[in-house]
């Protein structure tokens, strides 16, 4: 039986196609739903009325999904909406909530761009005492305005970002635009992680790690 609360989405800026449903996360905890990135300031405020839908990507032909049920033991991973699932989860809120399913076949990451809080050349120096260099050859770099430094040391996409984290808890990078730093900020960027990545390990990435399309 198709549920008629089951409507097809179709991306404004992508050539893709989604599944939007109401479901209350509460009444449908045998769902997985598999988070990939730690979350900085948790949301506090109530949830209003009019809250935004979360995005989702899964591993089987929407065609398959009729209704809720069908979900029940398989696993979601959440590509946007960090925030707000843990504010749900956090709080046991009982309440339907829209959702846009993909297929992960559909999701394309990048990185999401960092900042530079410290002098350039500071920052270079502890990229040369953590290994990483303009020479070496390696699938993972630390790039400053597009400049590569890579690590032929770091094994895995997990070890680059611990290396991220790191930077963030010693403030020497910060996520996102930062409207003090003015327009001379020096942007970085960490290799991008792969959807299978995500899915095969439980690790949580560093907040705003990923930049995921499409985009609702």
């Amino acid at each position: 039986m198709v549920d008629s609360n089951f409507t097809n989405y179709q991306f404004e800026n992508y050539d893709v196609e989604g599944l939007k449903l109401e479901i209350n996360f509460l009444e449908h905890d045998s769902i997985k739903i598999k988070t990939h990135e730690k979350i900085n300031i948790p949301i506090e405020n109530k949830v209003k009325e009019s809250f935004e839908p979360l995005l989702f990507g899964i591993d089987m032909n929407l065609k398959n999904i009729k209704n809720v049920n069908d979900l029940n033991e398989k696993k979601m991973i959440l590509l946007d909406g960090h925030h707000r699932y843990d504010y749900l989860k956090r709080n046991k809120i009982d309440k339907s909530i829209d959702i846009v399913l993909i297929s992960i076949d559909d999701v394309k990451i990048l990185s999401y761009p960092s900042y530079l809080t410290i002098e350039k050349k500071e920052f270079v120096e502890i990229l040369k005492n953590y290994n990483f260099s303009n020479n070496a050859s390696s699938n993972f770099f630390v790039s400053l305005d597009e400049v590569k430094f890579f690590n032929s040391e770091i094994k895995d996409i997990y070890e680059l970002y611990e290396f991220k984290n790191f930077c963030y808890e010693n403030d020497y990078i910060i996520s996102g635009i930062d409207e003090s730093q003015g327009d001379d900020k020096i942007t970085i960027n960490f290799t991008p992680i792969k959807v299978s990545e995500i899915i095969e390990n439980d690790s949580l990435f560093p907040p705003k790690s990923t930049w995921i399309t499409p985009r609702l």
